[in-house]
């Protein structure tokens, strides 16, 4: 009788520890002001299909329903991870700041990352290369000369808990203010 109990308590203590932990997630919209806004309910599907653009949403009780896509610029993990949606394609953030970084990754044997980047949230979302930098910031001196002398690895790398080429648009974008202060006096 004694290892019939212990039996079923090793069961019960494998089964909870084999319960699985499902992913759910948050419809993000943008205000007109910029602001990100989270929708309340937890979803546990997000699809979305290019031509027509639409987007399919699985609610928790199993209900399929069609998003609005008026200002939706995302959705959210429940776990905080946040992906930008354009043009139909899911594009994880990877770090927002005052130039936005994203990442798509493959699975799989053989599976490598591709990073992408845009100057504002709202702004399309581009390869990062470094023909498309040098078209994003062809009004920044500065930024031309960074992309220029900075070896295409060493944009990815972090510094300070952010990665080198936002710390270098943010170091470009507070010297430009600067020298148009000097100019104004």
């Amino acid at each position: 009788m004694m290892r019939y109990w212990f039996f079923l308590g090793a069961v019960l203590l494998l089964v909870q520890g084999c319960k699985t932990h499902r992913t759910r997630y948050q419809l993000v919209y943008r205000t007109n002001r910029g602001d990100y806004q989270v929708q309340a309910p937890d979803l546990r599907a997000v699809k979305v299909q290019w031509h027509p653009y639409t987007v399919q949403v699985t609610t928790a009780a199993g209900q399929k329903k069609t998003a609005a896509t008026e200002q939706l610029w995302g959705y959210q993990q429940t776990d905080g991870t946040l992906y930008r949606l354009y043009l139909g394609t899911a594009y994880e953030v990877v770090q927002e700041k005052t130039l936005t970084l994203y990442r798509q990754s493959e699975f799989g044997e053989g599976a490598t990352e591709h990073y992408f980047f845009s100057v504002t949230p709202d702004e399309p979302v581009l390869a990062l290369n470094r023909h498309n930098l040098e078209v994003a910031f062809a009004k920044y001196p500065c930024m031309q000369d960074l992309i220029q002398q900075t070896p295409a690895r060493n944009w990815l790398k972090a510094d300070h808990k952010s990665y080198r080429l936002i710390e270098s648009y943010d170091h470009c974008r507070q010297k430009a203010a600067g020298s148009q202060l000097s100019t104004v006096h």
